[in-house]
């Protein structure tokens, strides 16, 4: 045991070639003379260099090789998408301009709908009226026609035309010569032929107008008054221009029965008193009414 130690305590007091080195170095620095700090500028000073690993250098280079593959695929796909949006927002669009317009459309369609049908109900109203008119007009007529016969037996309706004869018996003749006149006046103021026109015009009363159309069940003006008239024997054709262009104008005072009544683009038929029966219009229909401002008598 004494000999190993013996050895290690000689290996350790044998100068070897570095603790000679060190013991110089030594020696040196502590009789050289104390030198002067050395500044070192800044930009001289060396950049350290930080120590990095190669993979972690790999890792970078392939994330930020990742990063612009997917911002490059990004912009791809919005540069592929951006027409097709702009499409679809177009198309959304005009879909709802469309949707809009239909809309509008059918309210329209029900506001039109409504108005004929309120105008359709006014004329119904208006011709049931009319009908009730005629019905209470021909009632009263026939109980007219009925109470005649028992006027015409009364004693007392007997001795009035007794008397009536009697004072025509002592009547002048110049007198009597004037009545004469007067009544043949009266029966001339429905002319020749136009009993019948104005019978036809009375029997359309109540009728539905209609454009273009001459009955039976329809009219309009000028082919309302070309029945009347043929009943008449008058031929006239089915434009209210063309009849006005072949009757003469008079005045209202000498206006008679069965006259032609015309206007601005429309004829009718003169009844006498101020009274004209004339398809109007679809709100009206034939109608029997009082002449209005606008319109002249003229004669065929």
């Amino acid at each position: 045991m004494s000999a190993p130690g013996r050895v290690r305590r000689l290996l350790l007091s044998r100068p070897t070639t570095g603790r000679v080195l060190a013991a110089g170095a030594l020696a040196l620095a502590v009789s050289a003379p104390a030198l002067e700090p050395v500044h070192i500028a800044a930009e001289a000073r060396p950049t350290p260099v930080l120590a990095v690993a190669p993979a972690a250098v790999a890792d970078a280079t392939l994330q930020a090789r990742s990063r612009d593959r997917v911002a490059s695929r990004t912009a791809a796909r919005r540069s592929a998408t951006r027409p097709a949006a702009i499409a679809l927002r177009a198309a959304h669009r005009q879909i709802a301009t469309v949707r809009r317009a239909e809309k509008s459309r059918r309210a329209a369609e029900l506001r039109a709908a409504a108005q004929r049908r309120a105008i359709a109900q006014r004329e119904a109203r208006a011709a049931a009226q009319h009908r009730r008119t005629l019905a209470e007009r021909r009632v009263q007529a026939t109980g007219a026609e009925r109470r005649a016969p028992a006027r015409r037996a009364s004693p007392r309706r007997a001795s009035a035309r007794r008397v009536q004869g009697e004072r025509r018996a002592h009547v002048s003749p110049a007198r009597h010569a004037v009545r004469h006149r007067v009544k043949q006046r009266t029966r001339r103021s429905v002319p020749a032929g136009m009993s019948a026109v104005i019978a036809f015009a009375r029997a359309q009363v109540g009728k539905r107008y209609s454009a273009g159309a001459e009955g039976p069940n329809a009219f309009d003006c000028s082919g309302f008054t070309k029945r009347a008239y043929a009943r008449a024997g008058i031929n006239l054709p089915h434009s209210s221009g063309a009849q006005a262009a072949r009757a003469r104008s008079i005045s209202r005072s000498a206006a008679r029965p069965g006259d032609l009544v015309v206007g601005a683009g429309h004829v009718g038929i003169y009844m006498g008193g101020g009274m004209m029966i004339d398809a109007g219009n679809p709100r009206t229909g034939v109608v029997y009414r009082r002449m209005y401002a606008g319109l002249h008598i003229e004669r065929l």
